[in-house]
């Protein structure tokens, strides 16, 4: 496409499209900040419909500058017509959020899903509506208790994805949130389907690990981001860099792994961590990043 010109917002440019379609000249009129763009689709058109532009409108307006104005002739209700039709141009955040949604829709509608159970579950607070997605069944009578055992997942089987959506303190959610962003957006930009598989089997692979450990109310997606830790370390350490995720923030969380383990944040009031679901979501994401690149160097073979 090629820019054929640049009018004023208050320009009226019905006469003038609709003299370009009569040509058989394809063209778009865009809308950006506060001018409208006349783009032909053909550039060899373009001294054809510059003519036509030319008849329509007098290049010799005193406001030119501000592109070209109609003539006398043309109805002045037309223009004003025009102005009332027009869109309002979106504002900077709103068009900020659209392009961040574009390119990572996935990434962030799990957020928006967080968030949401957040505020549902008041960080869970409100067991009534925790019980219906923590991983274990949580009965409410006059106590709550936890109900042990596996056979419920068979009729059940949203609870082995579910306790990632949950979390216990603003600390828990926005440590969690910042991870996934940045991580979930540098893998969704390689593949939606990837960050899905990735998602879905770490989440898997960190909650039954934590499950296995014994019967207790647990949540959070700290599994599933160690789980895309491993998998970015292993896959730029084996194939071709992709992800550009620096040393220092795999070290880090590869650390705080490891204080996890010691006990040493229960000790100093943060609480206690999941920290097998830590060591299932990581291992699960090393084991996907040693599947895909076996994946990836039998596949020219096959080809």
């Amino acid at each position: 496409m090629i820019l054929l010109h640049c009018f004023d917002q208050a320009t009226d440019l019905t006469q003038f499209t609709k003299t370009l379609w009569q040509q058989k000249i394809p063209h778009r009129v865009r809308f950006f900040q506060n001018e409208q763009q006349v783009w032909l689709q053909d550039a060899s058109q373009f001294e054809q419909a510059k003519a036509l532009m030319e008849a329509l409108f007098d290049p010799n307006d005193d406001q030119a500058e501000q592109g070209y104005k109609t003539r006398p002739d043309q109805s002045s209700h037309s223009s004003h017509a025009f102005k009332a039709q027009a869109p309002r141009p979106l504002n900077g955040a709103t068009n900020a959020l659209l392009r961040g949604f574009t390119k990572a829709p996935i990434t962030l509608s799990v957020m928006g899903i967080v968030l949401l159970v957040a505020g549902v579950t008041a960080l869970g607070s409100n067991l009534t509506a925790v019980a219906g997605l923590s991983f274990f069944q949580v009965v409410i009578n006059s106590e709550a208790y936890l109900l042990g055992g596996f056979d419920h997942l068979f009729t059940q089987p949203w609870r082995l994805l579910t306790p990632m959506l949950l979390h216990f303190s603003w600390l828990h959610l926005v440590f969690n949130g910042l991870w996934w962003l940045d991580l979930g957006k540098r893998i969704e930009g390689q593949s939606k389907t990837l960050l899905l598989i990735l998602l879905v089997s770490t989440s898997i692979g960190a909650n039954l690990a934590q499950a296995l450990q014994g019967t207790s109310l647990f949540g959070g997606m700290s599994g599933v981001i160690y789980g895309l830790i491993g998998y970015i370390w292993l896959m730029d350490r084996f194939n071709p860099p992709k992800y550009a995720v620096p040393q220092s923030i795999i070290v880090f969380l590869l650390v705080w792994l490891l204080l996890g383990l010691t006990g040493v944040f229960g000790f100093v009031g943060f609480g206690a961590m999941a920290n097998m679901a830590h060591m299932g979501g990581l291992l699960t994401g090393l084991l996907a990043a040693i599947v895909h690149t076996f994946g990836l160097k039998l596949w020219p073979m096959r080809r």
